[in-house]
Protein backbone atom coordinates (compact mmCIF):
# COMPACT_ATOMS: atom_id res chain seq x y z
CA UNK A 1 0.00 0.00 0.00
CA UNK A 2 1.38 3.37 -0.83
CA UNK A 3 1.93 6.05 2.23
CA UNK A 4 -1.06 7.92 1.53
CA UNK A 5 -3.30 4.90 2.33
CA UNK A 6 -1.16 4.30 5.06
CA UNK A 7 -1.64 7.51 6.66
CA UNK A 8 -5.63 7.50 5.99
CA UNK A 9 -5.33 4.04 8.14
CA UNK A 10 -3.92 5.66 10.65
CA UNK A 11 -5.76 8.75 10.78
CA UNK A 12 -9.35 6.54 10.57
CA UNK A 13 -7.76 4.73 13.63
CA UNK A 14 -7.67 8.21 15.91
CA UNK A 15 -11.06 8.98 14.84
CA UNK A 16 -12.41 5.80 15.49
CA UNK A 17 -14.62 6.29 18.84
CA UNK A 18 -13.80 3.39 21.12
CA UNK A 19 -10.25 3.41 19.96
CA UNK A 20 -9.47 6.98 20.25
CA UNK A 21 -11.03 7.05 23.94
CA UNK A 22 -9.24 4.09 24.49
CA UNK A 23 -5.86 5.78 23.44
CA UNK A 24 -6.64 9.41 25.13
CA UNK A 25 -7.30 7.04 28.77
CA UNK A 26 -4.04 5.60 28.01
CA UNK A 27 -2.23 8.78 27.60
CA UNK A 28 -3.70 10.31 30.62
CA UNK A 29 -2.69 7.53 32.63
CA UNK A 30 1.19 6.89 31.20
CA UNK A 31 1.66 10.46 32.12
CA UNK A 32 0.10 10.16 35.97
CA UNK A 33 2.30 6.94 36.03
CA UNK A 34 5.49 8.26 34.74
CA UNK A 35 4.85 11.20 37.06
CA UNK A 36 4.70 8.97 40.12
CA UNK A 37 8.03 7.67 39.41
CA UNK A 38 9.25 10.69 40.00
CA UNK A 39 6.87 11.66 43.20
CA UNK A 40 7.00 8.27 44.48
CA UNK A 41 10.76 8.01 44.99
CA UNK A 42 10.87 11.47 46.17
CA UNK A 43 7.86 10.86 48.62
CA UNK A 44 9.28 8.13 49.86
CA UNK A 45 12.86 9.62 50.63
CA UNK A 46 11.39 12.18 52.41
CA UNK A 47 9.41 10.19 54.27
CA UNK A 48 12.11 7.24 54.98
CA UNK A 49 15.45 9.60 54.96
CA UNK A 50 16.70 6.73 53.71
CA UNK A 51 18.37 5.65 49.54
CA UNK A 52 17.62 1.35 50.48
CA UNK A 53 14.14 2.67 50.57
CA UNK A 54 14.05 3.62 47.35
CA UNK A 55 15.86 0.18 46.11
CA UNK A 56 13.10 -1.83 48.36
CA UNK A 57 10.40 0.41 46.39
CA UNK A 58 12.04 -0.50 43.15
CA UNK A 59 11.81 -4.27 43.66
CA UNK A 60 8.31 -4.04 44.93
CA UNK A 61 7.80 -2.44 41.70
CA UNK A 62 9.43 -5.02 39.74
CA UNK A 63 8.42 -8.63 41.76
CA UNK A 64 4.47 -8.33 40.96
CA UNK A 65 4.94 -9.17 37.03
CA UNK A 66 7.08 -11.95 37.71
CA UNK A 67 5.58 -13.46 40.87
CA UNK A 68 1.61 -13.33 39.58
CA UNK A 69 2.05 -14.05 35.57
CA UNK A 70 0.78 -17.12 35.32
CA UNK A 71 -2.68 -15.81 37.41
CA UNK A 72 -2.85 -12.73 35.44
CA UNK A 73 -3.09 -14.77 32.30
CA UNK A 74 -5.43 -16.81 33.27
CA UNK A 75 -8.01 -13.89 34.88
CA UNK A 76 -7.94 -11.52 31.33
CA UNK A 77 -8.24 -15.18 29.51
CA UNK A 78 -11.24 -15.82 32.33
CA UNK A 79 -13.06 -12.46 32.18
CA UNK A 80 -14.06 -9.59 30.06
CA UNK A 81 -10.93 -7.40 29.54
CA UNK A 82 -12.51 -3.73 29.52
CA UNK A 83 -14.24 -4.71 32.74
CA UNK A 84 -11.24 -6.12 34.52
CA UNK A 85 -9.34 -3.07 33.40
CA UNK A 86 -11.93 -0.70 34.66
CA UNK A 87 -11.92 -2.16 37.88
CA UNK A 88 -8.06 -2.16 37.91
CA UNK A 89 -7.38 1.45 36.92
CA UNK A 90 -9.95 2.17 39.67
CA UNK A 91 -8.41 -0.08 42.21
CA UNK A 92 -5.09 1.89 40.71
CA UNK A 93 -5.98 5.12 41.90
CA UNK A 94 -8.02 4.37 44.79
CA UNK A 95 -4.59 2.67 46.22
CA UNK A 96 -2.08 5.24 45.06
CA UNK A 97 -4.86 8.26 46.93
CA UNK A 98 -4.41 6.11 50.20
CA UNK A 99 -1.43 7.07 50.35
CA UNK A 100 -1.13 10.96 50.66
CA UNK A 101 -4.48 10.46 52.71
CA UNK A 102 -2.81 8.01 55.74
CA UNK A 103 0.47 10.70 55.41
CA UNK A 104 -1.77 13.77 56.02
CA UNK A 105 -3.35 11.90 58.92
CA UNK A 106 -0.38 10.72 60.45
CA UNK A 107 -0.83 7.08 59.70
CA UNK A 108 0.91 6.27 56.57
CA UNK A 109 4.07 3.21 58.07
CA UNK A 110 6.89 2.20 56.58
CA UNK A 111 5.37 -1.35 55.97
CA UNK A 112 2.06 -0.20 55.09
CA UNK A 113 3.95 1.95 52.60
CA UNK A 114 5.51 -1.08 50.71
CA UNK A 115 2.10 -2.81 50.94
CA UNK A 116 0.63 -0.28 49.10
CA UNK A 117 3.44 -0.07 46.21
CA UNK A 118 3.62 -3.90 45.73
CA UNK A 119 -0.62 -3.32 45.71
CA UNK A 120 -0.31 -0.91 43.49
CA UNK A 121 2.30 -2.38 41.44
CA UNK A 122 0.46 -5.77 41.13
CA UNK A 123 -2.86 -4.32 39.91
CA UNK A 124 -0.27 -2.76 36.93
CA UNK A 125 0.96 -5.87 36.25
CA UNK A 126 -2.37 -7.10 34.86
CA UNK A 127 -3.19 -4.16 32.88
CA UNK A 128 -0.55 -3.96 30.65
CA UNK A 129 -1.27 -7.61 29.19
CA UNK A 130 -5.02 -6.85 29.30
CA UNK A 131 -4.50 -3.06 26.75
CA UNK A 132 -2.46 -5.49 24.00
CA UNK A 133 -5.34 -8.27 24.85
CA UNK A 134 -7.93 -6.06 23.86
CA UNK A 135 -6.56 -4.20 20.67
CA UNK A 136 -7.51 -7.77 18.52
CA UNK A 137 -11.31 -7.03 19.73
CA UNK A 138 -10.92 -3.05 18.47
CA UNK A 139 -8.74 -3.51 15.27
CA UNK A 140 -8.57 -5.96 12.89
CA UNK A 141 -5.36 -7.27 11.65
CA UNK A 142 -4.11 -5.42 9.18
CA UNK A 143 -3.88 -2.13 11.13
CA UNK A 144 -2.65 -3.91 13.98
CA UNK A 145 1.16 -2.45 13.50
CA UNK A 146 -0.14 0.68 14.00
CA UNK A 147 -2.61 0.60 16.74
CA UNK A 148 0.34 -0.95 18.59
CA UNK A 149 2.75 1.81 17.84
CA UNK A 150 0.04 4.45 18.85
CA UNK A 151 -0.44 2.47 22.76
CA UNK A 152 3.81 2.89 22.39
CA UNK A 153 3.41 6.14 21.95
CA UNK A 154 1.50 6.76 24.39
CA UNK A 155 3.84 5.05 26.59
CA UNK A 156 6.84 7.23 24.88
CA UNK A 157 5.34 10.44 25.38
CA UNK A 158 4.61 9.39 29.40
CA UNK A 159 8.31 9.20 29.97
CA UNK A 160 9.35 12.56 28.06
CA UNK A 161 6.80 14.20 29.98
CA UNK A 162 5.73 12.69 33.23
CA UNK A 163 9.34 13.24 35.26
CA UNK A 164 9.44 16.44 34.09
CA UNK A 165 5.92 17.49 35.28
CA UNK A 166 6.37 15.95 38.24
CA UNK A 167 9.84 17.31 38.88
CA UNK A 168 8.33 20.74 38.31
CA UNK A 169 5.28 19.89 40.09
CA UNK A 170 6.94 18.60 43.24
CA UNK A 171 9.20 21.63 43.45
CA UNK A 172 6.50 23.91 43.13
CA UNK A 173 4.18 22.08 45.66
CA UNK A 174 5.22 18.63 47.27
CA UNK A 175 5.38 15.36 46.27
CA UNK A 176 1.85 14.56 48.67
CA UNK A 177 -0.17 16.73 45.92
CA UNK A 178 2.07 15.02 42.82
CA UNK A 179 0.82 11.76 44.14
CA UNK A 180 -2.94 12.97 44.43
CA UNK A 181 -2.59 13.81 40.95
CA UNK A 182 -0.97 10.82 39.84
CA UNK A 183 -4.20 8.54 41.40
CA UNK A 184 -6.96 11.15 39.93
CA UNK A 185 -5.11 10.10 36.50
CA UNK A 186 -5.69 6.43 36.78
CA UNK A 187 -9.40 7.18 37.80
CA UNK A 188 -9.79 9.17 34.55
CA UNK A 189 -8.43 6.51 32.74
CA UNK A 190 -10.93 4.25 33.82
CA UNK A 191 -13.64 6.87 33.08
CA UNK A 192 -12.90 6.86 29.45
CA UNK A 193 -13.06 2.90 29.61
CA UNK A 194 -16.21 3.23 30.65
CA UNK A 195 -17.15 5.10 27.23
CA UNK A 196 -15.92 1.99 24.96
CA UNK A 197 -18.17 -0.49 23.16
CA UNK A 198 -16.12 -3.69 23.02
CA UNK A 199 -17.96 -6.76 21.49
CA UNK A 200 -16.41 -9.88 23.57
CA UNK A 201 -17.57 -13.82 23.13
CA UNK A 202 -16.44 -15.98 25.22
CA UNK A 203 -15.06 -19.33 23.64
CA UNK A 204 -17.16 -22.15 23.87
CA UNK A 205 -14.55 -24.52 22.93
CA UNK A 206 -13.46 -25.14 26.19
CA UNK A 207 -15.20 -24.17 28.85
CA UNK A 208 -12.66 -23.34 32.07
CA UNK A 209 -12.53 -25.69 34.91
CA UNK A 210 -13.29 -24.53 38.50
CA UNK A 211 -10.65 -24.26 41.31
CA UNK A 212 -6.83 -23.84 41.44
CA UNK A 213 -6.43 -26.95 39.79
CA UNK A 214 -8.48 -25.36 36.99
CA UNK A 215 -5.87 -22.07 36.83
CA UNK A 216 -3.18 -24.45 37.16
CA UNK A 217 -4.63 -26.59 34.07
CA UNK A 218 -4.82 -22.90 32.18
CA UNK A 219 -1.20 -21.87 33.21
CA UNK A 220 -0.14 -24.97 32.21
CA UNK A 221 -1.74 -25.29 28.75
CA UNK A 222 -0.60 -21.75 28.15
CA UNK A 223 2.81 -22.54 28.97
CA UNK A 224 3.00 -25.91 26.86
CA UNK A 225 2.07 -24.14 24.03
CA UNK A 226 4.86 -21.42 24.38
CA UNK A 227 7.44 -23.63 25.16
CA UNK A 228 6.56 -26.93 23.18
CA UNK A 229 4.09 -26.61 20.78
CA UNK A 230 4.86 -24.04 18.63
CA UNK A 231 8.38 -22.37 17.03
CA UNK A 232 7.09 -19.45 16.44
CA UNK A 233 5.97 -18.24 20.13
CA UNK A 234 9.21 -19.73 21.61
CA UNK A 235 11.19 -17.51 18.96
CA UNK A 236 9.03 -14.38 19.91
CA UNK A 237 10.08 -15.21 24.11
CA UNK A 238 13.31 -15.24 22.76
CA UNK A 239 13.17 -12.00 20.85
CA UNK A 240 11.33 -10.66 24.02
CA UNK A 241 14.52 -11.86 26.44
CA UNK A 242 16.68 -10.46 24.18
CA UNK A 243 14.78 -6.78 23.92
CA UNK A 244 14.65 -6.84 27.60
CA UNK A 245 18.25 -7.44 27.68
CA UNK A 246 19.13 -4.50 25.77
CA UNK A 247 16.84 -2.01 26.74
CA UNK A 248 16.56 -2.59 30.22
CA UNK A 249 20.52 -1.74 31.25
CA UNK A 250 20.55 1.25 28.85
CA UNK A 251 19.39 3.75 31.12
CA UNK A 252 22.01 2.80 33.71
CA UNK A 253 25.03 2.62 31.23
CA UNK A 254 23.92 6.70 30.13
CA UNK A 255 24.88 8.27 32.99
CA UNK A 256 28.60 6.43 33.14
CA UNK A 257 28.89 7.30 29.53
CA UNK A 258 28.11 10.82 30.12
CA UNK A 259 30.47 11.18 33.25
CA UNK A 260 33.15 9.70 32.38
CA UNK A 261 33.53 9.48 27.98
CA UNK A 262 32.08 12.85 27.57
CA UNK A 263 32.97 14.74 31.20
CA UNK A 264 29.28 16.22 30.87
CA UNK A 265 27.80 15.19 34.19
CA UNK A 266 23.80 15.40 34.66
CA UNK A 267 23.22 17.60 31.91
CA UNK A 268 24.78 15.50 29.66
CA UNK A 269 22.27 12.05 30.69
CA UNK A 270 19.66 14.10 30.69
CA UNK A 271 20.72 14.96 26.80
CA UNK A 272 21.38 11.31 26.17
CA UNK A 273 18.20 10.04 27.30
CA UNK A 274 16.14 12.57 26.17
CA UNK A 275 17.75 11.94 22.34
CA UNK A 276 17.10 7.71 23.03
CA UNK A 277 13.65 9.07 23.83
CA UNK A 278 12.76 11.26 21.10
CA UNK A 279 14.08 8.79 18.74
CA UNK A 280 11.78 5.77 20.36
CA UNK A 281 9.23 8.23 20.03
CA UNK A 282 10.07 9.06 16.24
CA UNK A 283 9.70 5.16 15.36
CA UNK A 284 6.66 4.87 16.80
CA UNK A 285 5.23 7.68 14.51
CA UNK A 286 7.20 5.83 11.32
CA UNK A 287 5.39 2.59 12.35
CA UNK A 288 2.26 4.58 12.53
CA UNK A 289 2.51 5.83 9.46
CA UNK A 290 3.68 2.98 7.40
CA UNK A 291 3.42 -0.02 8.77
CA UNK A 292 5.67 -2.92 7.20
CA UNK A 293 4.51 -5.63 5.80
CA UNK A 294 7.50 -8.18 6.67
CA UNK A 295 7.45 -7.81 10.76
CA UNK A 296 10.42 -10.19 10.86
CA UNK A 297 12.74 -8.27 8.97
CA UNK A 298 11.79 -5.30 10.29
CA UNK A 299 12.72 -6.58 13.69
CA UNK A 300 15.78 -8.10 12.82
CA UNK A 301 16.71 -4.92 11.29
CA UNK A 302 15.94 -3.08 14.17
CA UNK A 303 18.62 -4.99 15.88
CA UNK A 304 20.83 -4.95 13.46
CA UNK A 305 20.98 -1.57 12.88
CA UNK A 306 20.42 -0.74 16.97
CA UNK A 307 24.04 -2.88 16.97
CA UNK A 308 26.20 -0.79 14.52
CA UNK A 309 25.02 2.38 15.95
CA UNK A 310 25.75 1.28 19.41
CA UNK A 311 29.36 -0.10 18.10
CA UNK A 312 29.50 3.59 16.48
CA UNK A 313 28.69 4.92 19.91
CA UNK A 314 31.11 3.15 21.92
CA UNK A 315 33.86 4.40 19.96
CA UNK A 316 32.63 8.36 19.65
CA UNK A 317 33.34 10.70 22.68
CA UNK A 318 31.68 13.43 21.61
CA UNK A 319 28.63 15.23 22.32
CA UNK A 320 26.65 16.01 19.99
CA UNK A 321 27.62 12.94 17.38
CA UNK A 322 26.64 10.85 20.92
CA UNK A 323 23.55 12.22 20.96
CA UNK A 324 22.42 11.39 17.52
CA UNK A 325 23.69 8.29 17.93
CA UNK A 326 21.49 7.84 20.52
CA UNK A 327 18.24 9.02 18.75
CA UNK A 328 19.01 6.73 15.80
CA UNK A 329 19.68 3.28 19.00
CA UNK A 330 16.05 4.69 20.07
CA UNK A 331 14.54 4.34 16.61
CA UNK A 332 16.14 0.69 15.74
CA UNK A 333 15.11 -0.51 19.15
CA UNK A 334 11.87 0.17 19.74
CA UNK A 335 10.51 -1.45 16.26
CA UNK A 336 10.71 -4.27 18.61
CA UNK A 337 7.65 -4.05 20.94
CA UNK A 338 4.55 -3.35 18.99
CA UNK A 339 5.97 -5.73 15.87
CA UNK A 340 6.33 -8.88 18.20
CA UNK A 341 3.00 -7.64 19.75
CA UNK A 342 1.18 -7.45 16.51
CA UNK A 343 2.50 -11.38 15.73
CA UNK A 344 1.33 -12.33 19.13
CA UNK A 345 -2.11 -10.84 18.65
CA UNK A 346 -2.26 -11.79 14.91
CA UNK A 347 -1.35 -15.59 15.94
CA UNK A 348 -2.37 -16.93 18.73
CA UNK A 349 -5.38 -18.40 19.87
CA UNK A 350 -7.81 -15.75 21.00
CA UNK A 351 -8.85 -17.65 23.97
CA UNK A 352 -5.32 -17.97 25.71
CA UNK A 353 -3.62 -14.55 24.03
CA UNK A 354 -3.32 -13.18 27.59
CA UNK A 355 -1.51 -16.02 28.80
CA UNK A 356 1.07 -15.64 26.24
CA UNK A 357 1.17 -12.33 26.85
CA UNK A 358 2.27 -12.42 30.18
CA UNK A 359 4.48 -15.00 29.75
CA UNK A 360 6.11 -13.17 27.21
CA UNK A 361 6.33 -10.10 29.74
CA UNK A 362 8.30 -12.59 31.81
CA UNK A 363 11.00 -13.00 28.87
CA UNK A 364 11.40 -9.87 28.79
CA UNK A 365 11.59 -8.93 32.34
CA UNK A 366 13.81 -11.66 33.04
CA UNK A 367 16.56 -10.42 30.15
CA UNK A 368 15.98 -6.98 31.88
CA UNK A 369 16.83 -7.68 35.18
CA UNK A 370 19.83 -10.00 33.77
CA UNK A 371 20.97 -7.24 31.82
CA UNK A 372 20.37 -4.62 35.04
CA UNK A 373 22.29 -6.77 37.42
CA UNK A 374 25.18 -7.88 35.29
CA UNK A 375 26.23 -4.97 33.24
CA UNK A 376 27.04 -2.66 35.86
CA UNK A 377 29.69 -5.16 37.35
CA UNK A 378 31.29 -5.22 34.16
CA UNK A 379 31.47 -1.44 33.44
CA UNK A 380 33.22 -1.55 36.67
CA UNK A 381 35.97 -4.42 35.57
CA UNK A 382 36.33 -3.13 31.97
CA UNK A 383 34.88 0.19 31.48
CA UNK A 384 32.03 1.81 29.41
CA UNK A 385 33.21 1.49 26.04
CA UNK A 386 34.13 -2.36 25.98
CA UNK A 387 30.12 -2.70 27.44
CA UNK A 388 28.66 -1.05 24.91
CA UNK A 389 30.73 -2.69 22.19
CA UNK A 390 29.35 -5.99 23.99
CA UNK A 391 25.69 -4.51 23.69
CA UNK A 392 26.51 -3.57 19.76
CA UNK A 393 27.37 -7.27 19.44
CA UNK A 394 24.81 -8.71 21.11
CA UNK A 395 22.16 -6.93 19.06
CA UNK A 396 24.16 -7.76 15.95
CA UNK A 397 24.32 -11.23 16.86
CA UNK A 398 19.93 -10.84 17.83
CA UNK A 399 19.91 -10.18 13.68
CA UNK A 400 21.30 -13.76 13.08
CA UNK A 401 18.53 -14.90 15.85
CA UNK A 402 15.67 -13.48 14.82
CA UNK A 403 16.25 -14.85 11.04
CA UNK A 404 16.79 -17.94 12.35
CA UNK A 405 13.21 -18.19 14.09
CA UNK A 406 12.10 -16.84 11.18
CA UNK A 407 13.24 -19.78 8.81
CA UNK A 408 12.50 -22.11 11.42
CA UNK A 409 8.70 -21.16 11.32
CA UNK A 410 8.37 -22.16 8.02
CA UNK A 411 7.49 -25.64 6.67
CA UNK A 412 10.42 -27.79 6.51
CA UNK A 413 12.89 -25.82 8.07
CA UNK A 414 16.36 -23.96 6.93
CA UNK A 415 19.14 -26.80 8.25
CA UNK A 416 18.61 -28.83 5.23
CA UNK A 417 22.27 -27.40 3.98
CA UNK A 418 25.57 -25.51 5.39
CA UNK A 419 24.09 -22.73 2.96
CA UNK A 420 20.46 -22.69 3.75
CA UNK A 421 21.93 -22.42 7.35
CA UNK A 422 23.82 -19.73 6.41
CA UNK A 423 21.01 -18.21 4.23
CA UNK A 424 18.74 -18.33 7.18
CA UNK A 425 21.04 -16.73 9.55
CA UNK A 426 21.97 -13.99 7.68
CA UNK A 427 17.94 -13.50 6.47
CA UNK A 428 18.94 -14.59 2.63
CA UNK A 429 16.57 -17.34 2.14
CA UNK A 430 14.22 -16.59 -0.37
CA UNK A 431 11.01 -17.44 1.61
CA UNK A 432 10.12 -14.05 3.21
CA UNK A 433 7.40 -14.28 6.25
CA UNK A 434 5.11 -11.19 4.63
CA UNK A 435 5.75 -12.43 1.46
CA UNK A 436 3.19 -14.71 0.85
CA UNK A 437 4.46 -17.90 1.98
CA UNK A 438 3.23 -19.99 4.83
CA UNK A 439 4.18 -20.51 8.01
CA UNK A 440 4.24 -23.55 10.29
CA UNK A 441 1.85 -21.37 12.68
CA UNK A 442 -0.84 -22.52 12.40
CA UNK A 443 -0.90 -22.20 8.26
CA UNK A 444 -1.02 -18.55 8.81
CA UNK A 445 1.11 -16.23 7.01
CA UNK A 446 3.46 -13.68 9.09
Amino acid sequence: MSFSVHLKASRELLVDRNFGLLLLGQLVSQLGENLNKIALLWFVYLFTKSPGALIVVGVLQTLPPMLFFWANGVLLDRYPKRRTMIVVDAVRGALVLVIPALYLLHELTLPLLYLLVFLVATASGIFGPALYSVVPLMVEEPRRVSANALMQTTGQVGMLVGPLLGGVLSALYNPVFVMVVNGATFLVSALFLLFIAIREIPDPEIPPVSGLSGVLLEVGEGIRFIFSRNPLFFGLFVIMALYGLISGPVTLLLPVLSKTVLHAGATGFGMLLSAYGVGMLLSSILLTVRPPENLFRWIAGGFLSGGFVMLLLAGSSRTGVDLVYMLLFGMAVSVVNPLAHTLMQNHAPSRMLSRVLTTMSLGFLGGAILGMVGLPGLVRSLGIRPVLALLGGILVLSFGAVNMIEAGCRKGGFCRSATSFFSALLGLSPARAGSGREMSVKGDKL
